[in-house]
């Protein structure tokens, strides 16, 4: 079992790095400044420029939203304002998930499909005037979704205006564990009940350290749960120059965050070890109860899975939806990442009991019965944080609603469309007729999420 901790190597080409990203924008600055100063006195400074000013003339008279909507006093063409914004949020609207914005990303974080996306918004269109830089800006951090898969790409959003953060209700992280070890004879290997599309045991990729002094720890070591804690605590609230509000905590990264999606890539409990209290401190405390929804992917099985969920569930609120679903993605030793066929959640909802019960119930309970009853015990609703919010438009039924809750759950596991599932309270799980089918995997049914067919549950 791997000794999971943060490789030295690693962090020091982050901090080597960090440095030459500020020094890159001081002089993308400067250089920004003197181009005014050449543009101001007509000067070219390059030969794309010169050509410019040449058929162009002077380009230093600015045009304001007014001028234009104006034909006559712009002289060209002319486009109400509402067409002009359909049109910028159709340019800067991307169908695919922005990937680490305001970093560059590793192309081995990237499958081949997103390797070979390209640019996918027409970011050129914002240089047109102000008015269209200041719309479009907007548009563009509130109509795309974003995926990061470092914590430093996460760390350096926060150089963003607090104001564009502000809008941002959803995200996806994506971590890959990386291994490491100063014994080059041992070759590890992920599972193939890691996914059910692979055939045979994968060789996973090691990164070969020398032997240090006896002190130092060595042998096998990962990077997963501190990993996971990294991304975390990257939500933290950055340093904002002008908050000054001392009787008030600085806000986070993402203040009004409400539902996240966390792709764990090359888990497995083959070799990590279990998560230690750090994601319990970062997790439950501070970043808990906080969100509406979590989706987790690729979780090791066993105790060691359970606990991690356990840990990451405590970010939700009371009634919270919590979906963990089969592995999305396993990076190969080389090449890139590669995607996995997914179906259905396992949902759900932590903490709804509206009262107490004892670990008497434990027929109640699913396969954690344990963890459910903790989690559900003593956190009513009378709790210091409020709950969830609940959802609208819930079907008629005769439930009491003190024993059962609505949830809409989507319909697979890489579906935006959702369909209502019923819960018990008591046990957080789907609730379901006796007279029905169980399923083997889970314990629970359903048909209410993946309707029958979609998944062949046909024993050999």
């Amino acid at each position: 079992m791997a000794h999971d901790c943060r490789d030295k190597e690693d962090l020091a080409q982050v901090a080597f790095k960090h440095p030459l990203r500020i020094e890159n924008q001081r002089l993308a600055e400067e250089n920004t400044r003197l181009k005014r100063i050449l543009l101001s006195h007509s000067l070219s400074w390059s030969p794309a420029s010169q050509a410019f000013l040449a058929g162009k003339g002077s380009c230093t008279q600015r045009k304001t939203r007014s001028s234009i909507s104006n034909p006559q006093k712009s002289g060209g063409l002319y486009l109400p304002a509402e067409i002009v914004l359909r049109v910028l949020k159709f340019a800067v609207q991307s169908q695919h998930p922005i990937l680490d914005p305001l970093s560059p990303s590793n192309p081995a974080h990237l499958t081949e499909a997103e390797k070979d996306r390209g640019n996918q918004v027409a970011i050129n269109f914002l240089a047109t005037c102000k008015a269209i830089h200041v719309e479009g800006t907007k548009l563009f951090w509130n109509s795309n979704t974003f995926v990061f898969t470092t914590p430093q790409a996460l760390t350096t959003f926060g150089a963003l205006s607090a104001g564009f953060r502000e809008d941002i209700r959803h995200i996806t992280i994506r971590v890959i564990a990386r291994y490491y070890d100063d014994q080059k004879a041992r070759k590890l290997k992920l599972p193939a009940a890691y996914h059910t599309e692979l055939k045979r045991d994968m060789k996973l990729k090691v990164a070969q350290r020398p032997k240090e002094a006896a002190l130092v720890r060595g042998g096998l070591r990962s990077y997963a749960w501190t990993q996971v804690v990294d991304f975390l605590q990257a939500l933290r609230g950055p340093f904002d120059i002008n908050f000054r509000h001392k009787d008030k905590p600085r806000p986070n990264l993402l203040p009004n965050l409400t539902s996240m999606r966390i792709d764990l890539v090359n888990f497995t409990d083959r070799y990590l070890p279990p998560s230690g209290a750090e994601l319990h401190d970062v997790a439950s405390h501070e970043f808990g109860c906080t969100l509406n929804e979590l989706q987790i992917t690729g979780m090791p099985d066993g105790d060691i899975g359970s606990r991690a969920n356990a840990e990451l569930s405590g970010m939700l609120k009371d009634e919270g939806l919590f979906m963990d679903g089969i592995a999305a993605y396993w990076a190969p030793s080389a090449g890139q990442l590669q995607p996995l066929r997914g179906y259905y959640w396992a949902p759900r909802v932590v903490r709804a009991a509206m009262e107490d019960f004892s670990d008497d119930e434990d027929d109640l309970l699913g396969f954690d019965g344990e963890m459910t009853a903790w989690y559900n015990q003593g956190h009513s609703h009378k709790g210091f944080a409020p709950p969830a919010p609940p959802e609208e438009g819930c079907p008629e039924t005769c439930m009491p609603l003190d024993e059962y809750i609505w949830k809409r759950v989507p319909i697979s596991r890489d579906e935006e469309s959702r369909d209502w599932v019923l819960f018990d309270r008591r046990t957080g799980r789907e609730h379901f007729d006796e007279d029905e089918d169980l399923c083997p995997c889970c314990g629970t049914w359903h048909e209410s999420v993946y309707g029958a067919g979609d998944l062949d549950l046909s024993l050999d």
